[in-house]
């Protein structure tokens, strides 16, 4: 029957041969509709490998990283030139390395007609790593080569390897890699091939000498990480407890293992609520214990790090143990040498060594972090390998050191108001701060680990570390007022300490500092309670200085609420009880704000004799931003006498000085909108609107609402008002 023909039929010859063609009939209502012709059968044929493992379903993120991994495939080519395209994706444990590289494979697979090989090296887990001769092997057997054709020899086998994918599209993902030296054998040659290559550990020598892309996967951003827990516990249940959500994906680090787990517990359970999974997992100690109650090795957090500490040299696994008794996520190599008790360089060689395996990551030149599931599962491994002594030591030995850099930092930022030393000078501290620029710089950095220091030396009872840590945090004035609270909270724990050691002088020097803060917070009332406990204890020690100090503070409160002639009496008091004192420094404060006092009382001659008094102290002990202090005060007094010309020289120095020196940016926005006005009064209104805007960008970044008044005042059509936005000056 020719094909075409129709007609009634009792039997098909389907299966008969025609011409070694077999005969296929397509058999519809009872007719043969078509006859069609097929191929041969033939032995052995296998199918296009497509070894990927399955994919998650509710893969999530990675937006940015899936762009790059497209970018590096390259346009399709026929030609055969080239090279293959080698990229290597290095994480830390648990952030979800194969899940995105298997999604997206998945997703360009089609781009690869000839296969898609896949191997797990278990590089990192609890068994030994794949020898590549036996990846290699199963390679080969997927790509048709039959088992007894398979070389013993591993360059045999590279070559065979080699030979098949050079006239094929492959792409080969070679998953948890221990080494370069294990992928290198596994590599194409083709440049229609392409390998993606995951690691814990940052493979630089296939960069090097393989050309390869390297693309470090960090953790979860905050929204993807909180897109995959209300994806896993359920859109519904995720809305009626939002907090407990946001709550659930901090304290797993943003980790997507983690945070999968944790998910997981509340969608497996129906009558557990978000809430109850956060409280199990809030304490540390406990944490790592709920996130590995999974019943699977690979989804235990506990079982997947210790895969990656098992691997680690026994001095750096001692390293990286310290690191979870640090009172923080982040820190310096210095403090990591303090806390391991062992010099900068080695140190520094350690801290590499765990930045290649993604146990901590270098944040900037000499400082490392390390994610909260790591730190405390460092912590765990401490309390399991470490003796109570070798412990205490280290955390003793870290707490002193950023206590004593504290107390540098502070001494050289205040330099005219050095507060006494609470612990030993010979506790080792920094050696990284060489002028008050650096010091500077260098707590702003670290008030964060500073403050979580504070806490921690708390807990011990190391009440001198408190008090010199506290002490230090006093800068956070020259910081946003969104920072104050954290000063205050600093100095009632120096406070504390100093109470529970019986340190009656340092007692009340706490309370001057919290008085102040209180003040500049406009807590008037809490501000003087304070302040006249301090003045208490100074007439029980019999401490004139001590004495003057909380006058000069009761004094100032007056002044920031504007009841000058209530301010007065107190200044004059303290001057004959501050002269001399700290080298002259706290006699120069009085006749600051005896100046601003008699300005404001309509004596601007006195007002001009006090601020000129101030300033040739200043001059004499070196005050650095103090003189420009000492100066804005010279420059109020002219204005008030009239003489703009002289005010305005007066305010330029002040300037000069105040940008020499960092962290005077609120005095330099106050010494600004001084200028402004004598420079309105001289007719200069371009140049007064420069300086009055610049003001308000300054006090805008610091939170300062006077920055609104200034801003009410742009653009200058007006006369400057009587009395400026200069009470600050103070110090």
């Amino acid at each position: 029957m020719r094909s075409g023909d129709t007609g009634s039929v009792r039997e098909s010859n389907v299966g008969n041969r025609v011409d070694g063609h077999v005969v296929g009939a397509v058999v519809q209502a009872g007719t043969i509709d078509r006859v069609v012709l097929y191929p041969p059968p033939q032995e052995n044929v296998l199918p296009v490998p497509r070894q990927l493992p399955a994919v998650l379903s509710d893969f999530a993120g990675r937006a940015d990283e899936v762009e790059a991994l497209d970018g590096f495939l390259p346009p399709d080519r026929d030609d055969g030139g080239g090279e293959p395209v080698v990229v290597v994706m290095d994480g830390t444990a648990g952030v979800g390395k194969t899940s995105l590289v298997v999604w997206w494979a998945r997703s360009v697979e089609h781009r690869f007609p000839d296969g898609t090989l896949f191997v797990n090296l278990r590089g990192y887990g609890p068994s030994a790593p794949v020898e590549a001769r036996l990846a290699l092997a199963s390679f080969l057997l997927a790509l048709g080569v039959a088992e007894e054709r398979v070389p013993a020899d591993l360059d045999a086998q590279v070559a065979l390897y080699r030979s098949l994918l050079a006239v094929r599209r492959v792409l080969v993902v070679l998953d948890n890699a221990a080494s370069a030296e294990q992928v290198r054998p596994l590599l194409p040659a083709a440049a229609g091939c392409a390998v993606v290559v995951t690691s814990r550990l940052v493979l630089t020598g296939l960069v090097i000498t393989e050309s390869a892309r390297r693309l470090a996967l960090d953790l979860f951003t905050p929204g993807d990480a909180l897109w995959l827990a209300t994806r896993v516990v359920g859109a519904d249940r995720a809305a009626k407890e939002p907090d407990a959500v946001a709550e659930l994906v901090r304290l797993c680090a943003r980790l997507p293992l983690a945070v999968r787990v944790a998910s997981s517990r509340v969608a497996a359970h129906p009558h557990t609520t978000v809430a109850d999974v956060v409280d199990t997992i809030r304490d540390e100690h406990e944490r790592l214990d709920t996130l590995s109650t999974t019943g699977d090795d690979h989804s235990a957090v506990r079982t997947v790090l210790e895969w990656s500490y098992s691997w680690l040299a026994a001095e750096h696994a001692r390293t990286f143990r310290r690191l979870g008794l640090h009172p923080g996520t982040e820190f310096s190599v210095q403090a990591v040498a303090a806390l391991a008790g062992q010099d900068h360089r080695t140190t520094l060689r350690h801290l590499e060594v765990l930045a290649d395996l993604h146990l901590v990551e270098p944040v900037a030149r000499g400082r490392y972090r390390i994610h909260d599931l790591l730190h405390v599962y460092a912590a765990d491994r401490a309390r399991l390998d470490d003796t109570d002594i070798e412990r205490l030591a280290s955390e003793r030995a870290v707490l002193g050191w950023y206590a004593r850099a504290a107390v540098e930092a502070d001494q050289l930022v205040f330099p005219g108001n050095v507060f006494p030393e609470p612990i030993s000078a010979e506790t080792p501290g920094s050696s990284v701060m060489g002028d008050r620029e650096q010091a500077l710089a260098w707590l702003t950095i670290e008030h964060t680990t500073l403050q979580a220091a504070l806490r921690h030396a708390e807990r011990h009872g190391a009440h001198r570390e408190v008090m010199a840590i506290a002490s230090a945090m006093r800068f956070l004035v020259m910081s946003s007022r969104a920072l104050w609270p954290a000063r205050m909270q600093a100095e009632s724990r120096g406070l504390d300490a100093a109470r529970a050691c019986h340190e009656r002088r340092f007692e009340a020097l706490f309370l001057l500092r919290r008085g102040d803060t209180l003040q500049q917070m406009g807590n008037w009332d809490a501000s003087d309670k304070d302040l006249r406990a301090a003045l208490a204890i100074a007439d029980g020690l019999g401490d004139p200085g001590l004495r003057g100090d909380a006058l000069i503070g009761l004094g100032l409160t007056r002044v920031l609420r504007k009841r000058f002639v209530d301010a007065e009496p107190y200044y004059r008091e303290a001057l004959p009880l501050v002269r001399g004192l700290r080298g002259g420094y706290v006699e120069a404060v009085v006749h600051t704000n005896l100046a601003l006092i008699t300005i404001r009382l309509g004596r601007p001659h006195e007002a001009l004799d006090h601020a000129e008094r101030g300033l040739a102290l200043r001059r004499v002990i070196k005050a650095g931003d103090g003189i420009g202090y000492a100066l804005h005060d010279v420059a109020r007094a002219h204005q008030a006498l009239g003489d703009h010309h002289a005010a305005v020289k007066a305010c330029e120095q002040a300037l000069a000085e105040f940008h020499a020196y960092a962290g005077s940016e609120s005095y330099t926005a106050t010494t600004l909108e001084v200028l402004a006005d004598s420079l309105l009064h001289l007719g200069d209104t371009v140049a007064a609107q420069q300086c009055l805007a610049e003001a308000v960008e300054i006090l805008s970044r610091l939170g300062d609402s006077h920055a609104n008044t200034l801003r009410g005042r742009l653009p200058l059509t007006e006369q400057p008002p009587t009395h400026p936005h200069d009470d600050q000056t103070r110090s």
